[in-house]
């Protein structure tokens, strides 16, 4: 999944050249996540026999599902907004491409479905979920996937609300420095990311304008908070200081780049 993602913002970005072999090694990977979808729409995240697999579809669902559901919706958005040749679905063949949006349909149901019947659902879950499904939510159709989108809509701002309440958001940005070295600066990181997509998507409605300027509040905060943890990052940082925290080997600093 983050190979596809890093496929994907490379060829936006222009630092690699949409040749055959990126455009076979795009097809591949996201043929390859789309076949780890199982019927109840959720998917796996270990290659193998098919009875293991359904065992295993709650393994790692705070992070790597929602990595692979996010590394198909870039590959579909590069496809339809992307020009290669004035061919904008160059990058992926006409049954990949056709298979992506079913694809996070179904996810969309399993896993909307596990966040409003679970409790205590980790804060990187919603994270991912938000970032993924905002993206969903964009390439569906204003006519014919009304119903869909306002669905897709409120799971995405409901989620952003939960970043806003989580303990790392609460407390973290509250006290203006972290209490568990730099562990949940990772999620301030990554939540800031999920807020842009949810400003973006609350800014599309009229009744959610209040949650725009929620999040806009909080996204300011953050940058705040991760500006003064930055400049935190000691000299003498073991692995340099290129992170947002100073933890020392054990938290691995450099993740948060």
């Amino acid at each position: 999944a983050l190979l596809l993602l890093g496929l994907c913002y490379s060829l936006r970005l222009s630092i690699i050249e949409p040749d055959e072999a990126v455009k076979t090694m795009v097809n591949d990977l996201a043929r390859g996540i789309l076949s780890m979808q199982i019927e109840n729409g959720a998917f796996c995240i270990e290659f193998g026999k098919k009875g293991e697999r359904y065992d295993n579809y709650l393994e790692g669902i705070e992070f790597f599902h929602g990595e692979a559901m996010l590394s198909l919706a870039c590959a579909y958005e590069l496809a339809t907004t992307w020009t290669i040749d004035d061919d904008a679905s160059g990058i992926l063949v006409e049954s990949t491409r056709e298979a992506i949006l079913p694809a996070l349909h179904r996810a969309f149901r399993f896993y909307s479905g596990y966040y409003y019947h679970t409790e205590d659902v980790a804060v990187n879950y919603n994270i991912w979920q938000v970032i993924s499904f905002a993206k969903y939510h964009d390439a569906l159709d204003d006519d014919d996937d009304r119903t869909e989108k306002h669905q897709v809509k409120k799971y995405v701002l409901d989620m952003c609300q939960g970043i806003c309440q989580s303990k790392s958001w609460k407390y973290q940005l509250a006290r203006g420095k972290s209490f568990y070295g730099n562990l949940e600066t990772v999620e301030i990181a990554c939540g800031l990311d999920a807020l842009a997509e949810g400003i973006q998507v609350a800014k599309g409605y009229k009744d959610s304008s209040n949650l725009a300027t929620l999040f806009e509040r909080h996204a300011r905060n953050a940058l705040y908070f991760l500006e003064w943890a930055h400049a935190c990052v000691p000299d003498s940082c073991t692995l340099g200081r290129g992170g947002l925290g100073s933890g020392g080997v054990q938290v691995f600093e450099q993740r948060l780049d």
